[in-house]
């Protein structure tokens, strides 16, 4: 158990890192696409085959951001791997199967739920102070009637990620609360599965159940209607999640389970932790991303998957060396990354016209305000947290 646990500390350590990264990226994401254009590749590859210094860098810089939204895949991984590891800790290989419904739905519902209605609370004020504030949807507010009601009622009970016209209500970047939820639903069965049937069947059903999922959307006329909104629906992405639940499970386990899987095991430590095999993550997850910007549909049903493994394999691998850590500052950011991804849209979007009449050039506003962001991100959290627990008290 003391080589696992020991690789099993390294991912640990590393995960605050790796959030503070990923939000990080998907603020400057969503920052770039909203103010500057999400970026069309042709004319990326255009700036570059112009040559000069300036156009290369400006062009990387670009293709480097847009890439922002793989983030998303790091944190499908870390919540997989976080969740089961919490699970173990506490009940032990015996018990992991085990896990009380209600209790653990309840206690994750009070971890994310709370915070999100907040988020959606301050974003209907701001579009009642301003409406260029939380521009997303106006024309359910215009439509009057029960519209603007029944839209606030599927964000809050994250039914709006079933429906196309309300998807991008208040905030575009919230369907991740609604996926979460499904994922949290559906974990005591899948630990039940992998208990049962063995972990890596786990990990490899899971794989060939999202492909599968992903074929029939990608290629089928029907799943495009709109009803359903196919990428957000967790049949989708429950590769990545039981990646996770794959790595905390296999770092956890006893010496003897271990050897069951030894040969696989083997290959997966190389590829989280042995620096020469970083070329093979960094292939995977550029395969991954050509494969999720080509206009092929059926290419789109690999992407992620290699995304996942190729981009959380690259990133514990970077993680391990320190001068990237940047000390405490992105363990500090991943500390507070849901607060910041609940609100640096809104916020983002209120600071702008401000950063742009006061700083001309973009990449410099483009800094500040990513700055800005994740400040009043943490804050929330800070401050609703704090509101919270003195609510906790008062009435205890």
């Amino acid at each position: 158990m003391g080589r696992s646990q020991a690789l099993y500390d390294r991912i640990s350590q590393s995960l605050p890192v790796l959030r503070g990264w990923a939000i990080t990226w998907i603020v400057a994401y969503h920052l770039m696409g909203n103010t500057k254009g999400y970026l069309v590749l042709e004319e990326a590859f255009k700036t570059l085959s112009k040559g000069s210094l300036k156009n290369i860098v400006e062009a990387g810089l670009d293709l480097f951001i847009e890439a922002g939204s793989t983030g998303v895949n790091v944190f499908l991984v870390i919540s997989g791997f976080g969740l089961t590891a919490s699970w173990w800790k506490k009940s032990g290989a015996q018990g992991i199967a085990k896990i009380p419904l209600m209790t653990f739905w309840k206690k994750r519902a009070l971890r994310i739920l709370p915070h999100f209605w907040a988020a959606v609370a301050i974003a209907i004020l701001l579009y009642f102070i301003n409406p260029a504030w939380a521009p997303f949807g106006q024309s359910l507010w215009e439509a009057g009637g029960l519209s603007p009601l029944w839209a606030i009622l599927t964000t809050l009970t994250t039914l709006r990620n079933f429906i196309s016209g309300h998807f991008y209500f208040l905030n575009g970047a919230w369907w991740y609360v609604g996926l979460s939820l499904q994922l949290y639903l559906i974990f005591p069965w899948l630990i039940q599965l992998g208990n049962r049937y063995g972990w890596r069947k786990l990990l490899i059903s899971s794989l060939l159940f999202s492909l599968a999922y992903r074929a029939i959307c990608s290629l089928s006329p029907i799943a495009s209607g709109g009803v359903l909104l196919p990428w957000v629906f967790f049949p989708s992405r429950i590769f990545e999640f039981s990646l996770g639940i794959y790595l905390a499970i296999t770092f956890l386990q006893s010496a003897n389970e271990e050897k069951q899987n030894d040969r696989f095991n083997t290959s997966l430590n190389k590829l989280l932790f042995k620096p020469q095999f970083i070329p093979i993550c960094i292939c995977l997850f550029l395969t991954g991303i050509s494969f999720k910007w080509s206009t092929y549909p059926a290419l789109h049903i690999f992407a992620d998957a290699l995304i996942g493994v190729g981009l959380f394999g690259s990133l514990i691998q970077l993680s391990q060396i320190k001068f990237l850590q940047f000390g405490q500052l992105f363990r500090f950011i991943g500390k507070y990354s849901y607060g910041i991804y609940l609100t640096h849209m809104n916020v983002y979007l209120m600071l702008w016209p401000i950063a742009s009449a006061w700083i001309p050039s973009y990449w410099p506003r483009f800094a500040l305000v990513m700055v800005v962001c994740c400040a009043i991100g943490i804050g929330f959290e800070v401050l609703f947290s704090a509101s919270r627990n003195a609510l906790k008290v008062s009435f205890e």
